[in-house]
């Protein structure tokens, strides 16, 4: 293999224009796909890599049994904070509490994500200042650091050491100038400060401090050397049972956890976090992939390299039969074996650098739109590093490529062929492209087939009746600094716009994750159950639409938003709390105890289930009570519900100019819950889709070459009597054959992914084997036209010519 081979290969390729555009658009597609897909691998696998020791440190989990609860939370009680501190194997712990602020520079107010931080931080996760000193920031309350895309968000320029800013009406310096935090870390930020920042009141951050029941920040600590996490895993659990959270619990909540700790704590090691399956999808947590998944992304990925190269050696074999002649001159010239071998390995090698660079250019014009549908900053992927390795499969590939089609052109016989009884290819060799070819109809139809399933699903669970009409509804978002009797003034400023029908004062919009605020009640039976409790405002259920199941619902003619002595619960919480039949509870009082107190509220009313979570998670039974301290405004709207939003906002930012808004559909908090499953969907049909034309593309080639085969045997049989039908028989059964044999291998295989998909779901879409079906449908569709030109030449064979021949 020379520089001759390679000039002689750039020849052959400029000669036959529409077979080189043909292969190299195949294999830039294949590898294209192929190089998007892997760089989406590796910047998962290559989360928090840059965290200096990262194997040291840990994240504190937590799961509150108390609750009857399953899920592990990333966030944890701030005790923890100060016991992990004590622990001689921990050499620094830190916490991180995010306090979303309203940013204010000039006259310009951002929403920004500060967060609260310990004086380590920056030693723990490698936080390096490109300006300033972060370690003075973190201990002065008035200072705080801003990372480089904030600063510019905020001033226009990076450089802003010094500059002030305004929160609250409080001011604070700029203290460092911080790197953003790389695109693949779990440990996300905006702007730093220390936890005694102005930025937290006072009383709240001495609250959560000692607070042992709360889920409010992330706890990360990091271990001296050859310090055990299990041995601190087990000092920690110990100081958890012996929490005063614990202390207040009765012989009865004891009895129902059946020896269970109340509270379970787990240390989560900082470089399996983004795929830890324990926190994922849970409220609080950072961004997670699913290693299963990513995986099987990656395995995508070579399938469709290996699948565009198939074509590549079908269509190299096909050309090099017709090579014969030339090759059968060439070995009588005296050609060597060698020789010949390295001009077809280095044909290959060509054709496969072109496809590749082409490939590099696909990806980079298409990298925007798959960053942008996996929802990963995907910006450094063309690094050196990348693109030399890709450049370096690219030479794989084609050497591996041209070892067939070289394999081929060895086994000419020049006698045969030159007295023109040159045989096309071995029996061996026809038999390996049909398997190549079944592989290929194997790997679009699996995916196509888990595509629909999770498509279908995700626009199921996104649909699904949620308990009440959420159309026409907005989700008004204040910030905390207007929680209160500020909220309640802005409410009844938008309540009296043109347009408004209702508006409820709620903790959270409908659909949207929720962390903590589970209570204990007391039934006067002496039955007792931990429930999850909703404050709301008087109106709640009328702006909601709701009708009760059994007594009454809260309603603002007979309840103010100071009634406290009433509660509302659904048929769920009812069971929990021991009443066989949920209309029994109606009437009753039953007490919270909470804190080392207790409240009487009496049951008024059975409210329907609202779907207050994701169809991933069972319906946890809730009790409604009127507490109108939430700072999430329910819009009920009518009319042009865009043109309503777009004057709430006007009003929001007149009343508030210095605080920040976010104003969403009510459908949106529903239909967030299954982003990720339709991102899924979106890149498996991309996936998807180039599986196919790849298939396509290679049974189209495969075609050519059957029927170029069975020339001879299609014409006698013409001359013979035989009709189109059997024509078309016998150039459709080895198509038939092939795609029946792929449906039976892929179709089973996508049938247990797509159970075992669907088995993360409580409430499933009807679907049977429909995706299943579709996917064949689709494959048989492909072949058709795939093979329809080559069928239509085959009828119209010309008998003369082809034994001429």
């Amino acid at each position: 293999m020379n520089l001759r081979d390679f000039r002689i290969g750039w020849r052959m390729l400029v000669q036959e224009p529409g077979y080189s555009a043909v292969v190299v658009f195949g294999l830039s597609i294949g590898f294209a796909a192929c190089f998007l897909l892997l760089g989406l691998v590796r910047f998962s696998f290559s989360y928090d890599a840059q965290v200096p020791d990262a194997a040291q440190v840990y994240l504190v989990k937590t799961r509150f049994n108390i609750v009857g609860d399953t899920k592990w939370f990333e966030l944890a009680p701030l005790p923890y904070l100060a016991e992990a501190r004590r622990n001689p194997l921990v050499d620094d712990a830190t916490m991180l509490f995010p306090l979303g602020v309203p940013m204010k520079a000039g006259a310009q107010v951002m929403p920004i994500q500060l967060v609260a931080v310990n004086e380590g931080f920056g030693a723990m996760f490698g936080v390096r200042p490109l300006e300033g000193d972060l370690r003075a920031v973190l201990v002065e309350p008035a200072s705080l650091a801003l990372t480089v895309s904030t600063a510019r968000r905020l001033f226009g320029r990076a450089s802003v050491l010094g500059q002030t800013v305004a929160i609250h009406g409080a001011t604070f310096r700029i203290g460092a100038i911080l790197p953003d935090p790389p695109p693949n870390s779990t440990i996300v930020y905006e702007a730093l400060a220390g936890q005694g920042t102005m930025a937290w009141p006072d009383g709240y951050r001495k609250s959560l401090l000692d607070s042992w029941g709360g889920l409010d920040a992330k706890v990360y600590v990091k271990l001296k050397k050859g310090a055990s996490a299990a041995t601190l895993a087990q000092a920690l659990q110990a100081a958890a049972n012996g929490s005063p959270l614990i202390s207040m619990m009765g012989a009865e909540a004891f009895a129902k956890l059946r020896g269970r700790n109340p509270v379970d704590i787990r240390l989560g090691a900082l470089p399996s976090m983004y795929f830890d399956a324990d926190t994922a999808n849970v409220p609080g947590s950072s961004e997670h992939g699913d290693a299963r998944v990513i995986g099987s992304l990656g395995a995508v990925a070579v399938v469709i390299l290996l699948l565009a190269a198939t074509n590549y050696v079908n269509l190299a074999t096909v050309r090099t039969v017709r090579r014969q002649r030339e090759i059968a001159v060439r070995k009588v010239l005296g050609a060597p074996a060698g020789r010949l071998a390295a001009q077809f390995i280095t044909e290959s090698m060509l054709v496969a650098l072109i496809a590749t660079a082409f490939g590099l250019l696909i990806a980079w014009l298409l990298l925007p739109v798959f960053a942008e549908l996996v929802d990963r900053q995907l910006k450094d992927m063309f690094g050196a590093v990348n693109v030399l390795a890709a450049l370096g499969l690219g030479v794989v590939t084609g050497l591996l490529a041209g070892l067939y089609p070289a394999w081929v052109a060895l086994g000419v016989r020049p006698q045969r062929t030159l007295t023109g009884r040159g045989s096309a290819e071995t029996g061996g060799g026809l038999w390996l492209r049909r398997v190549l070819t079944v592989a290929q109809f194997s790997t679009a139809m699996g995916l196509a087939a888990v595509t629909l399933a999770i498509a279908w699903q995700a626009n199921f669970a996104s649909r699904v009746d949620a308990g009440f009409d959420p159309s026409g509804m907005l989700a008004v978002a204040l910030p905390q600094a207007m929680r209160g009797e500020p909220a309640q003034a802005m409410r009844a400023q938008v309540a009296r716009m043109a347009g408004v029908k209702g508006v409820a004062i709620a903790q959270n919009a409908i659909g949207e994750p929720i962390v903590g605020n589970h209570i204990p009640y007391l039934t006067p039976s002496g039955s007792a159950a931990t429930l999850l409790t909703r404050d709301i405002s008087a109106n709640f259920f009328e702006v909601i639409g709701l009708k009760a199941v059994s007594g009454r619902l809260f309603d603002s003619a007979r309840d103010t938003d100071t009634t406290a002595d009433r509660l509302v619960i659904d048929a769920n919480a009812a069971l929990a709390l021991g009443y066989t039949d949920p209309a029994m509870a109606v009437g009753q009082v039953i007490t919270s105890t909470m804190a080392n107190s207790s409240v009487a509220g009496q049951v008024i009313g059975i409210a329907p289930a609202l779907r207050i979570q994701s169809l991933r998670e069972a319906a946890r039974p809730v009790v409604w009570r009127i507490r109108p301290r939430g700072v999430m405004l329910l819009v009920r709207g009518e009319g042009d519900i865009a043109a309503l939003q777009g004057a709430i906002e006007e009003l929001l930012h007149r009343q508030a100019p210095d605080q920040t808004f976010r104003i969403e559909r009510a459908q949106t908090y529903l239909s967030a819950n299954y982003a990720e499953d339709v991102r899924l969907a979106k890149l498996l049909g991309l996936a998807s889709v180039v599986a196919i034309a790849i298939a396509a593309f290679g049974i189209y080639v495969l075609a050519t070459y059957s029927v170029q085969r069975m020339a001879r045997q299609i014409v006698l049989r013409k001359l013979y009597g035989a009709g189109r039908s059997a024509i078309l028989r016998l150039v459709g059964r080895e198509f038939a054959g092939l795609l029946a044999l792929g449906a039976a291998i892929a179709l089973p295989l996508a049938a247990v992914v797509i159970a075992r998909y669907l088995a993360g779901f409580v409430e499933k879409a009807p679907m049977g084997a429909w995706p299943l079906a579709a996917a064949l449908g689709l494959a048989a569709l492909v072949t058709v036209l795939s093979t329809l030109r080559h069928t239509l030449g085959a009828l119209n064979m010309a008998p003369a010519r082809v034994l001429r021949d």
